[in-house]
């Protein structure tokens, strides 16, 4: 089997970042990072990669030339929520009536069906991930470690009940588990120990996953609370200017080694044929 790459962005404002939830801050849309969505399209078109965009369903109003435009260049559109929150605690009736208001979003603003899912956050409950198999989707990229009730596909791809499952990559240190896929652990942790560990785990595992944010490949100010922890607002500023130069050579590493890049839906339909 192929070895197989997969770029994807969350596609969410700033403002949803989870440590600015209910934080006073200058909430000006010029901060919402809505801009930084095209940049990512001109940097995955660069790369000759169509990568997958999970979309919150009220920021299109913001980024919607930007995601019409990723649409035009042949990149796919996957839902990530109709308004940024938990859904830890959220019933199933709820839940159902929210994803489908979401779609039918999409469907309006950007004229495709999604049909792959990713959980905010990676915040999700059993009861929630049966539902999207009916709700439509054919694929969810949300569970960070599927247990044995889910079939291995290859590398960390995995099927269950019909629906793919692609989860984050994840390395094992001496004290706790780090997903090395992307967002604010790659951007904390960069450097030579990491790109040696990231490289040593590429040779080792046939599928990759890269996820991040559009805060994440920012450049230049960003309003930030006073009142977040030290580690929060780390989070925030580490490494962003640098990220996206961080990523083409992961692209190029990951290339050099004999992966090809796909979407995860054109891999899921590849997949059941």
């Amino acid at each position: 089997m192929k070895k197989v790459a997969f770029m994807s962005m969350d596609v969410e404002s700033y403002f949803d970042t989870l440590c600015l939830k209910g934080k006073k801050i200058d909430r000006d849309p010029k901060y919402n990072c809505a801009s930084d969505i095209q940049k990512y399209v001109h940097f995955l078109n660069k790369h000759n990669i169509h990568g997958t965009f999970f979309v919150v369903a009220d920021f299109i109003k913001d980024c919607k030339e930007y995601l019409l435009e990723a649409i035009k260049d042949g990149h796919e559109i996957g839902l990530h929520c109709l308004h940024h929150q938990s859904y830890k605690r959220i019933s199933k009736e709820q839940f159902i009536k929210e994803i489908n208001e979401a779609k039918e979003i999409v469907k309006k603003e950007l004229g495709v069906e999604p049909v792959g899912f990713r959980f905010p956050c990676f915040e999700l409950r059993k009861e929630l991930l049966d539902t999207l198999k009916d709700l439509g989707f054919i694929y969810d990229s949300s569970v960070i470690k599927p247990n044995k009730s889910f079939k291995h596909v290859q590398g960390f791809i995995y099927e269950k009940d019909g629906l793919m499952e692609f989860a984050p990559n994840i390395i094992d240190f001496p004290l706790k588990k780090v997903l090395i896929s992307g967002g604010g652990y790659c951007r904390f942790l960069k450097g030579k120990q990491l790109d040696r560990t990231i490289h040593k785990h590429i040779q080792k595992h046939d599928s990759f996953l890269v996820y991040f944010h559009p805060f994440e490949i920012h450049e230049g100010y960003l309003p930030v609370p006073w009142n977040i922890l030290l580690a929060q607002k780390r989070y925030i500023r580490k490494n962003r200017e640098t990220y996206l130069s961080y990523l083409d050579s992961i692209i190029t590493y990951l290339k050099d080694n004999g992966y090809e890049f796909s979407n995860m839906k054109e891999y899921t339909l590849n997949h059941k044929k």
